[in-house]
């Protein structure tokens, strides 16, 4: 008995975390969302400029490359928290629930070990974008603030995966949608 109240816990205290960390998440889904419209209409107005005008936008390419790369990591701590991401589930919707759990929680700690490894690379070069002032190659646009997104959609990432960790259905709660 216990045991299952030390278990209710844990998840009622998942459940606030993720009650927090969803309308942050959905905010930075929508401008991920914005971003990708923006790719779209600097693309076609780039085109449209290229044919009409016979002088396309020298900048095209570098913002939609940096607009793309937003859009990723402005995406990533929502579709992380929500397991909305390519997954494969074949092996573990065979597992008993209590295994199941355990591949949770397990998926979750690798995951936020990663997002861990890959925040320590990316402050150091976003520390030398800042430092320097770095900008793009024929726009000139300044680097670091795109570059910031990386170590915060890392960090918040990290948050989602030891949320889902915590709350720990072994990703069987999405499985069935």
């Amino acid at each position: 008995m216990g045991g299952r109240r030390k278990e209710d816990g844990r998840a009622a205290s998942s459940i606030r975390i993720e009650d927090l960390l969803v309308p942050v998440f959905v905010v930075m889904a929508v401008m991920a969302a914005l971003a990708g419209g923006a790719i779209v209409v600097l693309i076609g107005a780039s085109v449209t400029m290229r044919y009409f005008a016979f002088a396309p936008f020298r900048f095209t390419e570098e913002l939609v490359g940096l607009l793309m790369t937003a859009a990723f990591f402005l995406a990533l701590p929502l579709a992380t928290l929500r397991a909305e991401h390519v997954r494969v589930l074949v092996l573990v919707s065979m597992l008993p629930d209590r295994a199941a759990r355990s591949v949770g929680i397990l998926a979750a700690l690798f995951g936020a070990a990663f997002c861990l490894w890959f925040l320590a690379l990316c402050v150091p070069w976003l520390e030398f974008a800042f430092d320097r002032n770095i900008k793009t190659e024929v726009g000139r646009l300044l680097m670091y603030p795109w570059m910031a997104l990386l170590p915060l959609s890392m960090a918040l990432s990290m948050v989602a995966f030891l949320a889902r960790g915590a709350s720990a259905s072994g990703g069987r709660d999405t499985a069935q949608s």
